[in-house]
């Protein structure tokens, strides 16, 4: 009986397979064992030829394929039931015995390793690793050291990257950056994930990075374990060194929360900081939080641009913040807090002269958080009391809130444009009766989207007229009111999905440069405006603008000059109304291309609403009334015959229907049917009739499209009186070829046809930029010049296919070889360069196919023989 061998690799007691396995005994006999190194497999490889592959054997069913370099890491891979499947993570580290590391690869620019197992330690980075590495300037090795352990950062290996700019690394436990970085003067971008450095960032951790712009300690993928990855305290001073930074992103430590938000702040004063994201650092199930001056006080002595702030549980503002937000400050973003516009929250905010867009999107949604991993950051780890209360600032008496000032300035500023007609409701300015928006002066973009801002659009005065987008989607404004007072450079207003269901007729009276308008899903259909005449002066004044969204509204019916004034409309929407036929006059708009007026409840459109609509047909304007329940009835007969007459400006018009006899039919199938029950026998002879008259036209128009070219032929020869009978001889032409090429070849014939053929070969060439005419029609010029020709050369390229004349041309000398030459051949086609066969036409490919034509050498030394062929076929 044979011995049965079972081998167990497991390393159940150390770190590899290979410690348990007896190497000086094997089946009872005494035996020498030693492994292969990689090195010699390395050694192996070199001896054969190029391309041989090395596999590794560990198991019957198991291969890995040893990656001998980084630059054939796409080679790694393993074998299952008969197919190789290529590895996602390297199988082992860099070091090699026989190898450089990346010998192969070292010009390389960017060089990615995230998301393997090169963990941060000696036995991975081992010195000399980078070596190879001197021009890289882009490496990403993080998400590699995942474990809750310590690690190690061998600043030494990292010094060998003399021209790395762009890092991205683990900044984990135990882990700080030493003085080897120091050394890389071109390093200008890091990137650190996975920050768990006892949860701290300490005062030296950026000390050997002086060079630094752009930082980023976003924990993009925090829930992947909080108690272990996420940052819980930034001292005071650990960006004081950075005096280049421009960019910093400390978003998604949700453990750090505002109470740490105020030691970053402290430190920019000393950076060149232009960019700072401050985003989701509290829990989405913790407490409310306030933004105090202290949080943004420093900030008032930078340079600051751009300023995130979402996702923070931010309840409330204390009104000096925005005195303490540096005058340098563009962009501001607060989307997904808790903020409730008030008329204290935004005080000071005019101070902010720089300013030009206002993102405070997405508020009060916290009740509905949808993260799934929510949980993981609950209460339990809570703000604490004493983080609130240090951070109050002192009180202050509710009536220095109030600037008389600032109303009396926009009073005095309202009084000096009270003569503009367009906005007379807006004047002159009553503090009693306007709400007052303070905006800052150079604002541009204001985005408050899904931020439950509710109740009436009341009267309002904006404090500047810079603003040009203002986005209130998706809110709460029950009523559009008005008026919307300065906003005169305002193009871009989007009020849609707020369920409003009332409208006045001067609400957008002073929004004179509005070119962008979405009031779409709401109820307006249900406010009375749009029954009485004074609808049409809601765009009164909107001469500029270019798209209206009024879809999902309830509309049943529109005046016909409600877009009267509108006249640089470009899009209308006014699908999933109640409208029943079309009213809108559109005949005064030029530039109109698209109109939406589909899923309402139009049966038919009547004879006006046909008419109106085919104003806008030589615009090549496309209309969609898909998804209407058209009525297939002998009433509706005309307009069904209407849009099959137009279906090219219908979108989507194969899949319009309508019902008839209780099933639904296409456009042209529902015409025929109705067709044979609704017309009348008076009604058919009449049709009769015109069929026929249309008949002969068409049979008229074949005959005469069949014989155009030798009518056209005809005419051109008596009218230049040389009569049909004329025979040709060799002495009675006037050139002896006329040349047709197309106007972007006229080089062929100028720079070489006239030297080889006219100057040299003595013969009479007809050129058309020469000798036609002038006075004469082209035409006329044309069919003399072929007729007074005893040769036709043909200068074929592309261009000439493409040209009408050229066709003319070459159609004229077909008839002239018909009519005067008794049908011989004196067409001779010089095939200038290479043309698409297909669109050759089919007499010239049978005279090609037929008769030898001539290719233009492409060879200097062949064209001399050209020529002289050539010659001597137009002489013969």
């Amino acid at each position: 009986m044979e011995r049965l061998v079972i081998l167990d690799l497991s390393a159940a007691g150390g770190t590899g397979v290979n410690l348990f396995i007896d190497k000086g005994d094997y089946l009872d006999d005494p035996v020498s064992l030693t492994y292969p190194r990689v090195g010699d497999l390395v050694s192996l490889k070199k001896k054969k030829r190029e391309r041989t592959q090395l596999f590794k054997q560990d198991l019957t069913r198991a291969y890995r394929q040893i990656p001998f370099d980084i630059g054939d890491v796409f080679l790694v891979g393993y074998a299952w039931n008969g197919h190789i499947y290529t590895d996602t993570v390297l199988s082992m580290g860099f070091r090699n015995d026989e190898l450089d590391p990346f010998s192969a690869v070292h010009n390389i620019i960017s060089l990615n390793l995230s998301s393997n197992f090169l963990s941060l330690d000696i036995n991975t980075y081992y010195t000399g690793v980078f070596q190879n590495l001197k021009y890289l300037q882009y490496l990403d090795v993080s998400n590699n050291s995942n474990a809750n352990k310590s690690y190690y950062c061998p600043d030494k290996v990292f010094q060998e990257l003399s021209s790395l700019q762009n890092l991205s690394i683990d900044g984990v436990q135990n882990v700080t950056f030493g003085k080897g970085f120091s050394t890389l003067t071109n390093l200008t971008m890091l990137r650190i994930t996975g920050i768990a450095v006892k949860r701290v960032i300490n005062r030296e951790y950026f000390d050997n990075f002086p060079n630094l712009k752009h930082l980023d300690l976003s924990a993009t993928s925090e829930w992947r374990n909080i108690s272990d990855f996420a940052l819980t305290n930034f001292e005071k001073g650990a960006l004081q060194k950075l005096s280049k930074l421009l960019y910093l992103d400390i978003s998604y430590h949700r453990k750090l929360r505002m109470c740490g938000f105020i030691n970053v702040t402290n430190d920019l004063p000393k950076t060149s900081i232009r960019i700072l994201k401050a985003n989701y650092l509290e829990c989405e199930r913790s407490v409310s939080t306030v933004l105090f001056v202290e949080d943004v006080k420093s900030l008032n002595n930078t340079k600051l641009e751009e300023l995130y702030l979402d996702g923070n549980n931010l309840e409330e503002t204390d009104y000096l913040v925005p005195r303490y937000l540096p005058q340098s400050l563009k962009y501001f973003s607060a989307r997904d807090n808790r903020w409730v516009i008030n008329r204290y929250a935004y005080f000071y905010i005019s101070g902010l002269t720089g300013i030009k867009t206002v993102d405070l999107s997405f508020q009060n949604k916290h009740q509905f958080s949808q993260s799934k991993n929510a949980w993981l950051c609950s209460e339990v780890f809570h703000e604490t009391t004493h983080c609130i209360c240090d951070r109050v600032p002192d009180y202050v008496n509710e009536s220095s809130f109030l600037n008389v000032g600032l109303h009396k300035d926009i009073l005095q500023a309202s009084k000096k444009i009270d003569k503009n007609p367009l906005i007379t409701s807006c004047i002159p300015y009553d503090a009693t009766l306007f709400e007052l928006a303070l905006i800052p002066v150079k604002t541009e973009t204001i985005i408050i989207e899904s931020a439950k801002v509710g109740e009436n659009f009341p009267p309002i005065y904006f404090s500047t007229s810079s603003v040009k987008k203002i986005s209130l989607r998706n809110n709460q404004i029950y009523s559009f009111t008005g008026p919307i007072c300065n906003l005169t450079e305002l193009q871009h207003l989007d009020l849609s999905s707020n369920r409003a269901v009332d409208i006045s007729s001067y609400v957008f009276g002073s929004l004179i440069g509005l070119k962008h308008l979405e009031i779409d899903n709401n109820l307006l259909g249900n406010s009375n405006i749009f029954h009485m005449n004074k609808s049409v002066f809601i765009f009164e004044n909107q001469t500029n603008l270019m798209f209206l969204n009024m879809s999902s509204n309830r509309l049943s019916i529109l005046f016909r000059n409600f877009l009267f004034s509108s006249s640089k409309l470009n899009i209308i929407l006014m699908d999933h109304n109640l409208l029943t036929d079309w009213n809108i006059s559109i005949y005064h708009m030029k530039d109109l291309q698209f109109i939406d007026i589909s899923w309402n409840q139009i049966l038919y459109l009547s004879s006006e609403g046909m008419n109106l609509l085919e104003h806008s047909f030589h615009l090549n304007t496309t209309i969609d009334m898909s998804n209407n329940p058209f009525e297939c009835s002998c009433n509706s007969i005309y307009f069904l015959k209407w849009l099959q007459l137009h279906k090219k400006h219908f979108k989507g018009f194969d899949d319009y229907s309508c019902t008839y006899l209780h099933k639904s039919f296409d456009i042209p199938e529902a015409n025929i049917y109705l067709k044979k029950d609704c017309y009348s026998y008076v009604g058919v002879i009449v049709s009769a009739a015109i069929g026929i008259i249309v008949f002969l036209a068409v049979i008229s128009s074949m005959i005469i499209y069949r014989y155009r070219w030798k009518l056209r032929y005809w005419y051109y020869i008596f009218k230049g009186a040389y009569g049909g009978d004329r025979v040709k001889t060799e002495c009675n032409f006037q050139f002896d070829v006329f040349v047709s090429y197309a106007e972007k070849d006229r080089w062929f014939p100028k720079d070489y046809m006239i030297e080889f053929l006219e100057k040299q070969g003595a013969l009479r060439l007809c050129i058309h930029d020469r000798d036609f005419i002038a006075g004469s029609a082209i035409a006329e010029n044309i069919t003399n010049a072929i007729h007074n020709s005893r040769k036709f050369v043909c200068v074929l390229t592309n261009n000439f296919l493409k040209s009408k004349w050229c066709m003319y041309e070459f159609n004229m000398a077909l008839e002239d070889i018909v009519v005067t030459r008794q049908g011989r051949n004196s067409i001779i086609i010089v095939q200038l360069s290479s043309t698409d066969v297909r669109n050759i036409p089919r007499e010239m490919r049978y005279i090609m196919n037929e008769d030898t034509y001539i290719d233009y050498p492409e060879d200097e030394g062949d064209r001399v023989i050209f020529w002289e062929n050539f010659e001597r076929d137009l002489k013969f």
